[in-house]
């Protein structure tokens, strides 16, 4: 009888462990993202895309221009789901994963899931591509971003000397650079009046976003003619102690034609120049001849002003930047318009 029950026992304990066995094996069909069927709707899993906040989309990432960008979903009802991705309203991958170059600038990103039934469901986030260190970067003045059709335009800004293209919508046209204003000149597309994507092309044809530029029959510009402070303080000037703290900055907010005007007071003599005490406007020094550098007599409050050309900006980068210089006054503004 004892030796019965132990095979009963054994049979039971075995129907039971086989019975688990069988669970656990069933189990892992029940996750829904494999059990959804194609009825149901989509859902996009992820929770590392982010929410937007007041109407606008999150960044999904921050990336270099020399990056791809690369990102996975994952869906359901997977078996039933397809994924496209669109950057800019345009179509640029299918699938669960995405691995792409992405021009700069700033994009919307559409991560779209449909199923088989034509069930749809969508996330919009914003992708951020950084330029490279010596990238161009188009400034934007005014006069460069509304323009005339079929004119000659110029647009300023850094590492100009790279641009060869430049592209207003899908129309591109070749550019020139002009070295004594660091930028590019170029004709303008004959296209109707409108407000059109900007992007500037290298020579080994990488493409730059820059933006937006209006083209216009009749360019209304408006009054733009605004002094702008780039530096305020107090700054003893003298002989051995000239002012430098805009030595290397100021060509980036000066081009030919802008008003250069250095607010000061005291009793003395000064002038603005190169970092190699040259004349801004003339390039003429001390050393060249005596008085040459054109030093202003300074007693009291007063303005020195200087309207600069194409001299001034070829001097300012060929001889390292800016300086006021002189003896017995303090600096109290330095501005541009």
């Amino acid at each position: 009888m004892k030796t019965k029950n132990i095979f009963k026992s054994l049979a039971l304990i075995c129907s039971v462990c086989c019975g688990l066995a069988a669970t656990t094996a069933c189990s892992s069909n029940d996750d829904p993202f494999f059990t959804a069927t194609e009825d149901d709707a989509p859902r996009i899993l992820n929770t590392d895309i982010p929410e937007g906040t007041g109407g606008n989309p999150g960044v999904i990432k921050t990336i270099s221009r020399t990056e791809n960008f690369t990102f996975e979903v994952m869906v359901t009802p997977v078996h039933f789901t397809t994924v496209t991705w669109f950057i800019d309203d345009v179509q640029v991958a299918e699938g669960l994963k995405i691995d792409v170059p992405v021009k700069t600038g700033s994009h919307t990103l559409k991560i779209v899931a449909t199923t088989t039934k034509g069930l749809s469901t969508s996330r919009t986030c914003t992708l951020v591509v950084l330029p490279v260190d010596d990238d161009p970067v188009p400034g934007d003045d005014i006069y460069d971003r509304l323009v005339k059709p079929g004119t000659k335009a110029k647009l300023h800004g850094a590492y100009m000397s790279k641009v060869v293209k430049v592209i207003i919508g899908s129309a591109a046209v070749s550019a020139t650079y002009n070295a004594d204003e660091d930028c590019v000149e170029y004709t303008v597309p004959e296209l109707p009046d409108g407000v059109y994507p900007l992007q500037v092309a290298d020579a080994d044809g990488n493409i730059f976003d820059a933006g937006q530029i209006e083209l216009n029959a009749n360019p209304e510009y408006p009054d733009v003619s605004k002094e702008t402070t780039l530096w305020e303080g107090s700054f003893n000037v003298a002989w051995d102690n000239p002012f430098k703290e805009l030595q290397k900055e100021l060509i980036n907010h000066v081009k030919a034609g802008t008003i250069l005007r250095a607010y000061v007071t005291g009793s003395g003599q000064g002038a603005a120049t190169t970092a190699w005490w040259r004349n801004i406007l003339t390039g003429v020094s001390e050393d060249d001849v005596p008085g040459g550098r054109g030093d202003i007599m300074i007693n009291g409050d007063a303005v020195l002003e200087y309207t600069l050309i194409d001299q001034s900006i070829s001097l300012l980068k060929a001889q390292d930047g800016f300086l006021m210089v002189g003896n017995g006054y303090t600096l109290k503004k330095i501005t541009v318009e």
